[in-house]
């Protein structure tokens, strides 16, 4: 069942009232209360939605009629949660927000619309498309005419319709339970004059034409060596393994913060020491989590190790956390190593498993706090 949330409504609106929210504080009124279900607040030029133990939507009264031509636009990502969870927007909902039509989408790259009429749901469609991308940002557009809908994701089209029912004026947005989001920025819209360019006053706020999470930076602007740090490194979608990132490592030794932070090994004991970005694992609220690999020889041994190391937005290290290695020792393999690493909730996981030269099988799990970039909390 979704939670519905109250805001102050101005009923009886007698005409469309185009809306354009880069959520630099809620000034539109999205919403007013924090309860131990669920939580609202603006954060680093975005609205953040924290659907505990139950759905939950944010609503606002733009007007529309069934009469009215119109657009909706959103951008927004998944935070934390469930991976499968829905989010996305509902709109020509009635105004005690029981009736709507719901066009969502899931990290399994799937999208769906549907209508509630408070007694029945329906659903006109549910697919996946690969338009949709897991773990990043998305954009949802809804185009309202005289012929119908047309639903957009990342601006392809992926759904046609006339749909007959429309219960009022309210636009909100909605998460499902168990999962977090971030909003970027809402719009409805006059069709025929296209989208307004928000451009928040924060620096954590994104080119609206920029869709890639790597571009995307949620606090103020990285110092240029650890920006050149950060775009080294790639996003991958959970869960994934160990063959999947290793192909795609980079050598990031000519970087002056990989010479500052990664060369640290006592020089006399150790030799052609090589680092290699992987993955980014995270971006939490006051930092970053990587996937890196350190190469060297010790004596007879070359030492292939992974570790999570965590920065913050300054580029300051707040810590590091070793997933395992790999050990050659006179070019036969001592030591294997594979990892599979999947997030659920605020978790991300490595389910490693480390193979000796005699057969013998080393399992271990290591785990730390995604959001908070809290390497401990595990």
């Amino acid at each position: 069942m979704s939670l519905i949330h109250s805001l102050c409504l101005c009923y009886g609106q007698p005409t469309l009232s185009y809306l354009a929210d880069g959520f630099d504080d809620n000034k539109n009124n999205w919403f007013s209360e924090t309860t131990k279900d669920y939580s609202f607040k603006v954060e680093d030029g975005h609205m953040v939605i924290h659907a505990y133990t139950t759905a939950v939507q944010t609503f606002n009264n733009v007007g529309a009629t069934k009469d009215d031509s119109f657009g909706i636009h959103t951008r927004m990502i998944f935070f934390n949660g469930s991976s499968e969870g829905w989010m996305g927007v509902r709109f020509g909902m009635s105004e005690d927000a029981k009736k709507y039509i719901t066009f969502c989408y899931n990290n399994a790259q799937g999208f769906l619309i549907s209508i509630n009429n408070g007694k029945k749901y329906e659903v006109l469609r549910e697919s996946k498309s690969t338009v949709v991308k897991p773990y990043d940002y998305n954009t949802l557009t809804v185009l309202k005419s005289e012929d119908g809908y047309k639903f957009l994701i990342n601006d392809k089209q992926v759904f046609q319709d006339e749909i007959k029912p429309f219960f009022g004026p309210l636009v909100g947005l909605y998460a499902n339970e168990n999962m977090s989001i971030r909003v970027d920025e809402i719009q409805v819209f006059d069709p025929r004059k296209g989208k307004q360019k928000i451009v928040a006053s924060q620096a954590a706020m994104a080119k609206a034409t920029e869709q890639d999470v790597k571009k995307i930076i949620l606090t103020e602007s990285l110092p240029p060596d650890f920006q050149q740090f950060y775009d080294s490194f790639e996003k991958f979608a959970f869960p994934y393994d160990f063959s999947t990132v290793i192909n795609r490592a980079k050598m990031i030794n000519d970087l002056p913060f990989v010479q500052k932070n990664f060369y640290e090994y006592d020089l006399s004991t150790t030799k052609d020491h090589n680092v290699w970005g992987l993955a980014i694992l995270s971006v939490c609220q006051n930092g970053y989590t990587f996937l890196v690999g350190n190469q060297y020889t010790i004596g007879i041994q070359k030492i292939f190790r992974f570790s999570v190391e965590a920065f913050d937005n300054k580029g300051n290290k707040l810590g590091s956390k070793p997933i395992g290695s790999i050990v050659e020792e006179n070019n036969k393999y001592y030591q294997t190593l594979h990892f599979r690493v999947q997030q659920k909730g605020a978790a991300i996981t490595f389910d490693v498993e480390e193979t000796y030269f005699n057969g013998n099988v080393k399992k271990s799990l290591v785990s730390f706090n995604g959001d908070l970039c809290n390497l401990n909390a595990y």
